[in-house]
C-alpha cells in the first residue's frame, strides 16, 4: 500500500534522507542558473552577441546556435575544473567514502578557486561591503554567496569589453 500523506517518523534517518532527496532535487533544479553564473558561459555568450551585432547579421546565426557555441566552449574551459570536482568529491560520496555535507563543501572549492581567479578585487570588496562582512583575512573567509555575484559583475564587465574591442 502506498501513503501520500504526511505522518511523523520514528525513525530520524528517515527524515535526513527527505531532506537529501530535497536537496538534491534543488540543486538539479538550479543546474542551469549553476551553470550561468558560475562558470565561463555568461562571458562567452555576451561576448558571441557582440559579434553577431558587429557583423550586422542580427539573426545569423541564431540564438540556439549561439547557446550551444557557448555552452560547449564552457564545458572545454571548465574541464579541468569539473575533473577535479568530479575526483574530489563526487566519485568518493559515489564510493561512500564520504558523506553528503562533506562531499558538497569539498565540491565547491575547485569552483570557488575558479571564480576567486576572475573576479576583480574591487568587485568582490563591494560585494563584501554591501553584506557587511568583516574583512576576510584568506579566501576561506569569503562566503560562496558573496563571491558568486562579485563573479558574474566581473564576468560581465569583462565580457562587455571584450564586445567592444570586436564591435569597434
Amino acid at each position: 500500500m502506498i501513503d501520500l500523506g504526511l505522518s511523523i517518523t520514528e525513525n530520524p534517518g528517515d527524515t535526513a534522507v527527505a531532506l537529501q532527496i530535497l536537496i538534491l532535487l534543488t540543486i538539479l533544479t538550479l543546474a542551469p542558473a549553476i551553470l550561468i553564473l558560475m562558470t565561463s558561459f555568461t562571458r562567452i555568450i555576451v561576448s558571441l552577441s557582440f559579434v553577431r551585432n558587429a557583423i550586422a547579421t542580427n539573426q545569423m546565426p541564431p540564438n540556439q546556435v549561439l547557446v550551444g557555441l557557448a555552452l560547449f566552449l564552457t564545458f572545454f574551459i571548465m574541464a579541468p575544473v569539473f575533473t577535479q570536482v568530479y575526483d574530489q568529491s563526487v566519485a568518493p560520496y559515489l564510493a561512500g567514502e564520504m558523506d553528503f555535507e562533506t562531499a558538497l563543501s569539498v565540491g565547491i572549492e575547485p569552483l570557488r578557486e575558479f571564480m576567486f581567479s576572475h573576479t576583480r578585487e574591487k568587485d568582490l570588496e563591494m560585494f563584501i561591503e554591501i553584506r557587511q562582512e568583516g574583512v576576510p583575512e584568506t579566501k576561506a573567509d569569503v562566503s560562496t554567496l558573496t563571491l558568486i555575484p562579485a563573479f558574474v559583475i566581473s564576468e560581465l564587465k569583462t565580457a562587455f569589453q571584450i564586445g567592444f574591442m570586436i564591435f569597434i
